[in-house]
């Protein structure tokens, strides 16, 4: 037990040791006037070597040598740019070559004013004999330098103004004193969604820890938290400050929308209109968009429009902002209504309504009123009134009559509803007569010849003749006819009667035939009359028509009118 605490003594001990820096203060090598050159050596973990020198030419710097002996460890500054050979050894009295393994670091490599200052760290045993091996502890230490005689990178011989050398004692540095805290503000806003990496402080090597004191650094990535204190350190030099920056994060979103927009939708023309909402909450102002044809903007909770008589509709909007955005859009649709006027040319069958007025007569009637929404209205009724028209037609026609579509095949009276130009109802009365067409067809069989309405036929055939009724429809007899031969003499046709067409209830005359007994035939083929004759027949009580005379075989058409 005693031996595992003495261990963890040791362990302490070493680490307490090794933990501490020693150094060798800013030495100075040259103060030649414009060619100064100092060196400090600092040994802890690590070598840490701030050497300066004059710009435009090179300098070296050797470890724990007093002279350019073989072996020397020694850094080179030995170009304007990079210094690609900084680690380097001399190898007897000769310029020196680039090391193998370049184990310094290149910290910083700065000029100004002349001077040139090269910052570099390494290894205190890098495990390369070409270099020196430091120790963290107290000791005497004696560095040997040299620069260029004038100005330039090549190596040459120096003289003896331009060589040194300096002893140096390494002592236990002083505990670093702490910096102050980074500088910044108390109080800082932040949108929803931010950083730890987003907070300001103004400092080196800033970090940020969740207690004023202790603890681990947190991540950048962390999201900030309303109301939260996060706490700053700065690291200057190495060392971090024990003192923090707090930091009390207040976290913003972007506002909800405005609850809708006050003001008139619809409005009769009178050039402007108001428009407001009530104010949101973490907003810091607002943005208008005002509709086409209309102007006015504002950053606050209301806004004045002006419109011109050519705006008709349109949507108002408006969005609530702060740094952390904009909120959802109210809108509302604006319609601007203009005075009403109008002419009215109308043309009615009817009596005409109008705003309430029943008008029967032709005329102007003036109306002054509002439309819907309020606006003046200016209406002017130019009114005709057309009569509605009755037409009675006589028409008479032969067999049927054609009328508006129909075909009408009997007399009567007809009705016919119709429009007139004017598009009033137009009513026709018909009162129609229709005649007949007659068509008789008379089937007759005679001896030789036969002799119809002066007409004489002596060949069996259809025989049509054509007439003209009183009211000047068409009429047609058709004779179905049969001649057959009487096989009398010629001679005894010579017979005659007269006259014939023959009045009615006329005496018929007979000449060339002697007296005896006779008939009288219609068209038909029926006996009407029947005698004895001299000299003349009697036709008192036939009608008038078309008849045959038969005396003994020879017969003669008569025709009485």
């Amino acid at each position: 037990m005693k031996n595992n605490l003495l261990f963890l003594c040791i362990l302490f001990v070493s680490a307490t040791s090794q933990a501490q820096t020693y150094t060798t203060g800013v030495v100075s090598l040259s103060s030649t006037a414009g060619q100064t050159m100092t060196a400090k050596i600092d040994v802890g973990t690590l070598v840490t070597l701030t050497l300066t020198g004059p710009t435009g030419r090179w300098f070296a710097l050797g470890f724990d040598a007093t002279s350019m002996g073989t072996g020397n460890d020694v850094v080179t500054v030995h170009a304007a740019g990079t210094l690609s050979a900084f680690d380097a050894s001399i190898g007897g009295y000769s310029a020196p070559s680039a090391d193998a393994q370049q184990n310094w670091t290149i910290v910083s490599d700065q000029a100004a004013s002349g001077v040139r200052t090269v910052i570099a760290t390494r290894a205190l045993n890098t495990g390369n004999i070409d270099d020196y091996v430091f120790t963290a502890a107290a000791g005497s230490f004696s560095m040997i330098w040299a620069r260029a005689g004038s100005a330039g990178y090549g190596f040459s011989y120096h003289g003896s103004l331009n060589r040194g050398i300096a002893a140096a004692n390494f002592t236990l540095a002083p505990p670093p004193t702490p910096p102050a805290a980074p500088t910044g503000s108390s109080s800082q806003t932040l949108c929803a969604g931010a950083l730890l990496s987003q907070l300001s402080a103004t400092g080196t090597a800033i970090q940020w820890y969740a207690n004023a004191t202790g603890g681990m650094p947190l991540n950048g990535t962390t999201v900030l938290t309303n109301g939260v204190t996060y706490y700053a350190s700065q690291t200057v030099n190495n060392v971090e400050s024990t003192n923090r920056l707090a930091v009390t994060v207040t976290v913003n979103v972007a506002p909800t929308a405005p609850v809708g927009i006050n003001g008139v939708a619809n409005f009769c023309y009178d050039g402007s209109e108001s428009y407001a909402i009530s104010a949101v909450n973490g907003a810091t102002s607002y943005l208008w968009t005002a509709p086409n044809g209309a102007t006015g903007s504002s950053t606050g909770t209301s806004i004045n429009l002006l419109f011109g008589t050519n705006f008709v509709s349109g949507f108002l909007s408006v969005v609530a902002q702060n740094a952390c955005g904009q909120s959802p859009a109210a809108v509302i649709s604006i319609n601007q209504h203009l005075p009403y006027t109008n002419t009215l040319n109308i043309s009615s069958c009817d009596p005409y309504i109008f705003n309430g007025q029943t008008y029967t007569q032709s005329g102007t009637y003036p109306y002054l009123g509002t439309t819907v929404w309020g606006c003046d209205s200016s209406v002017v009724l130019n009114l005709t009134i057309v009569q509605s028209y009755t037409t009675n037609i006589s028409e008479s026609a032969c067999g049927s009559f054609s009328w508006n579509g129909q075909t009408f095949m009997q007399s009567g009276f007809y009705v016919d509803s119709l429009q007139s130009i004017s598009g009033c109802d137009s009513t026709v009365l018909l009162n129609l007569t229709i005649h007949p067409i007659h068509s008789i067809l008379i089937d007759s069989t005679v001896f030789d010849v036969f002799t119809w309405n002066g007409q004489v036929y002596t060949t069996s055939a259809l025989h049509t003749q054509y007439f003209t009724s009183i009211y000047g429809c068409d009429s047609t007899v058709t004779i179905d006819l049969i001649i057959q031969d009487s096989g009398l003499d010629p001679l005894e046709l010579t017979w005659n009667v007269y006259p014939n067409p023959i009045s009615q209830n006329q005496i018929l005359q007979i000449k060339g035939m002697s007296p005896g007994f006779y008939q009288i035939f219609d068209v038909c083929g029926s006996a009407v009359k029947n005698g004895e004759f001299s000299s003349k027949i009697e036709l008192y009580g036939i009608k008038p028509g078309i008849y045959y005379l038969t005396i003994g075989q020879q017969r003669k058409r008569i025709v009485i009118h």
